[in-house]
């Protein structure tokens, strides 16, 4: 059976929210926009209409409406619900090893509720698509809703032991083609999820447990590790997965009020950024030597607090300053040091 994972420790996410594409083509005349009453901009976004072909032939209006928005604090519990899919999913999988079909079916369910979570949280956008011949005719009309599917994860995902279950599925998979699959101790710095693969392969996984397949639901669960998650991985940023951690760590004691605690943990992100310093350019060390003074600033506050406690909002204030860095660095990966090692 395999062996039990921690899945859900200190998860946070900070990401920006990826534009949804409606069409790709080259755009016929002014993009322009419809007025909408006030209240009416605060609920959803303009409609942006897009016109394509030329004048006196066929001519295509694709118009696209965005209904809800998502806040940054949304978007980390997008991730945190993320992860307890993948929870369930692991789960699911050692009940079927267990021949326990039930809870098996049970975890099943839960994944695909907090997937029904996160599909209320993200906006969705109404796209209508009407083509018209020369003389007005409409030859094709079509209108369907479309959601963002890609949901980053950062710390959830990060340590060996919470990665071995996709991976342990991934190399099985990968190594009948013989395809070499990347070490356990290399550092993952982002992954992605893919929402409709792992929803597909749950509802595949569902019925099949309802109809007692339990050989059919495996195989859908273990689709689910294969293809629903990109990892993107690199050695050298491995000093700056360790800071990033300890970041985390550090906020989750002041939290807690554990200031001794916190300052451990901002010790340690102090040693690798110092570490990781070393393998960016010139340029990029100014970033760092930044965040480096602003880390030893606060932690010389706390050691200066003495024996009278801070009251919740310098904790929360300090707390936001810590998220601040953690944003950062996560940026660092998605398109800044990350990119451009120095060689």
């Amino acid at each position: 059976m395999r062996s039990q994972y921690c899945w859900l420790k200190c998860l946070y996410v900070m990401t920006a929210a990826a534009a949804l594409a409606v069409v790709d083509g080259r755009v016929w005349g002014q993009q322009h926009s419809s007025t909408n009453s006030p209240g009416d901009k605060a609920k959803h976004a303009e409609p942006v209409v897009r016109d394509y072909g030329s004048e006196g032939g066929f001519r295509t209006r694709v118009t696209s409406r965005t209904m809800g928005s998502i806040s940054d604090e949304d978007r980390r519990q997008v991730s945190l619900l993320m992860a307890q899919v993948f929870e369930h999913i692991h789960n699911a999988r050692n009940a079927i090893d267990a021949d326990d079909p039930k809870k098996a079916l049970d975890e099943v369910n839960k994944s695909r509720e907090a997937i029904k979570a996160i599909h209320a949280m993200l906006p969705k956008t109404i796209v209508h698509t009407k083509t018209t011949a020369p003389d007005g005719k409409v030859v094709y009309e079509d209108e369907r809703e479309v959601q963002e599917s890609s949901i980053p994860l950062f710390e959830g995902l990060l340590h060996t032991e919470t990665l071995a279950p996709i991976l342990a599925a991934r190399r099985n998979a990968l190594d009948v083609a013989g395809v070499h699959v990347v070490d356990s101790e290399t550092i993952v710095t982002e992954a992605i999820a893919d929402l409709n693969v792992i929803e597909g392969q749950l509802t595949r996984a569902a019925k099949a447990l309802g109809e007692n397949k339990a050989d059919v639901a495996e195989t859908a669960l273990a689709t689910a590790f294969v293809r629903g998650v990109d990892f993107r991985s690199n050695k050298e940023d491995s000093p700056l997965v360790v800071a990033r951690d300890a970041l985390w760590l550090a906020r989750r004691s002041l939290e807690e009020n554990n200031v001794a605690q916190a300052i451990v943990n901002l010790e340690s992100a102090n040693r690798r950024l110092r570490i990781y310093r070393e393998v960016v350019s010139q340029n990029e060390r100014q970033d760092v030597d930044s965040m480096l003074r602003e880390v030893q600033e606060l932690e010389n506050q706390l050691r200066g607090e003495g024996t009278q406690a801070a009251g919740h909002a310098q904790r929360s204030h300090q707390g936001s300053i810590i998220t601040s860095w953690w944003d950062k660095i996560n940026g660092w990966f998605r398109g800044g040091h990350a990119d451009h090692k120095s060689k």
